[in-house]
């Protein structure tokens, strides 16, 4: 009987079976995997595909491909063809998915919801003939080269790869994956390891795609002359250094290596804090529930200009020059205006005051001392998230997705579902902190347990879980908008999965969240 593929939604959700000759004569959405399969140094196994294959037979691309059968898990399907085709076995780590259309040769079709798996092997393959014509451990430069050089060599769904997720997303699988399996350092004897109950669950995130610790010095040898000129954090300027602002900022925004684009992202993360501390959550450094509405309606005039007549203007510019948060803006929009065009700034605008009526929101549940619903507070976490830092991505990267563009519903589903994901991380990974006495009293993990009456655990699990969600629709939703995409939007889709991997990693590191 010929193989049975699985049918999908643009989803990855099952929607039936059919033969696989059928599936790929009639180019019928179904799901696959890719493995790659790195050694220790970075270098990844390349496989020339057999010649007698069905398809695309002697061109070169990753360790090995296939699909699952009808009831056999993604991951068990890899880890069987690994051994069918290249006699390998190594653990394997879910890195990426992506969805594809494309025709092969002998005029069929693949159509796949593909899921992309790494592993890390210590020894050479055992290629099984039918499969294999050859293979060769390449670096990912060389790769890249040879794919710019002589496209038609290598498979389609290898080209897509690169062209996706670039060089650096390929090498950010490895160093995911390298990470992972580094083998931990033994405790000393007799002493035993509790895990906190706040401990952070692993989180699906692509990995980052770029880590380059001499840029985030850079950035972060500007931005702490300017925190100490606009005046937030006053006696802080250590602890701000821990934070990693300028790590942030590298590791978010990986199309431009200039430190000063980068700096923008820094300067924006810092400023916003800044009114999250000190007009917001922390009691400790003035924030006061019942001041937040008229302190962040004085904020607007930070970020556009108020027309007053004469005798009216000597007290508004004694406030927007009193208020070291109102200088910090200020100082901020005026970056974003010397980088950006017109829309882009009216777009930055836009975000930040739409989390602001939101901030005003979560200081009225503090007064009344109310609980929102779970839906509620997720719906208010979509806007009072990250969405003002996401809306630099095209200007820090030098380029503009036009208005239309960016505010497409389609485009808007995957920025705000990236926006979700980050803050729910967020969360997560603020929520020890969150516990402090002083300090912001809404979080994702603390909601679950006052909702269902559980432990830490079990909210941190549940709440990442959530997160997990968000990032499958993300993905979904980046998919779904990717096929018809122009090179300008693609570049803009490939910036906020950028921005994802990074913040997810600067979460775990950052000394913002260290109690």
């Amino acid at each position: 009987m010929e193989e049975q593929l699985i049918l999908v939604s643009p989803n990855d959700r099952q929607t039936g079976v059919a033969a696989k000759m059928q599936v790929h004569h009639q180019g019928l959405r179904h799901r696959a995997f890719s493995i790659l399969l790195f050694d220790p140094q970075g270098r990844l196994l390349m496989q020339q595909r057999a010649l007698g294959k069905y398809h695309s037979g002697g061109l070169w691309t990753n360790t090995c491909c296939g699909h699952p059968r009808a009831g056999e898990r993604t991951a068990v399907a890899a880890n069987r063809r690994s051994q069918e085709e290249m006699g390998m076995s190594c653990k394997l780590h879910k890195v990426a998915s992506m969805l594809y259309h494309e025709q092969v040769s002998d005029q069929l079709i693949e159509h796949e919801f593909d899921h992309v798996f790494a592993g890390i092997s210590q020894t050479d393959p055992v290629a099984n003939p039918d499969e294999a014509e050859s293979w060769e451990w390449l670096a990912l430069p060389q790769i890249a080269e040879c794919i710019e050089q002589t496209p038609n060599v290598f498979t389609v769904w290898f080209r897509r790869m690169f062209e996706q997720f670039g060089i650096e997303g390929v090498r950010g699988w490895f160093e995911a994956v390298r990470a992972r399996t580094a083998a931990p350092s033994s405790p000393p004897r007799n002493v035993v390891l509790i895990a906190s109950p706040w401990a952070v669950p692993p989180l699906y995130c692509p990995a980052p795609f770029r880590v380059d610790a001499a840029l985030a010095e850079a950035v972060d040898e500007q931005l702490m002359p300017w925190i100490e000129q606009v005046g937030i954090f006053p006696g802080q300027l250590e602890k701000v250094r821990a934070m990693g602002f300028g790590r942030f900022a590298m590791l978010c925004h990986t199309d431009t290596e200039d430190p000063d684009r980068v700096l923008l992202a820094a300067q924006c993360v810092a400023a916003l804090f800044a009114v999250d501390d000190y007009y917001c959550d922390d009691e400790r450094t003035g924030s006061e529930p019942k001041l937040v509405g008229p302190r962040l309606s004085v904020a607007l005039a930070a970020l556009e200009p108020v027309y007053l007549s004469e005798r009216f203007r000597p007290g508004l510019a004694q406030a927007l020059c009193g208020d070291p948060v109102l200088v910090a803006l200020q100082a901020y929009l005026a970056r974003v205006e010397s980088f950006a065009k017109p829309a882009q700034v009216a777009r930055v605008r836009h975000e930040i005051i739409a989390m602001f009526v939101t901030m005003t929101a979560e200081a009225a549940w503090r007064i009344e001392g109310l609980t929102p619903a779970l839906w509620e507070y997720l719906a208010h976490r979509q806007v009072n998230s990250f969405l003002p830092c996401l809306s630099l991505v095209d200007i820090v990267g030098g380029y503009e997705l036009p208005a239309n563009v960016y505010s497409a519903p389609q485009v808007r589903r995957v920025t705000t579902l990236a926006a979700s994901a980050t803050i729910i991380a967020n969360d997560l990974f603020s929520a020890l902190k969150e516990q402090q006495a002083g300090i912001g009293d809404f979080n994702l993990p603390l909601l679950l347990m006052r909702e269902q009456q559980c432990s830490p655990q079990q909210a941190m699990a549940q709440s990442a879980a959530v997160h997990d969600e968000i990032m499958h629709l993300y993905e979904a939703a980046e998919l779904a908008v990717l096929p018809g995409a122009s090179p300008l939007l693609k570049r803009y889709l490939r910036g906020i999965k950028s921005w994802l991997a990074g913040n997810v990693e600067w979460h775990r590191t950052s000394g913002r969240y260290q109690v």
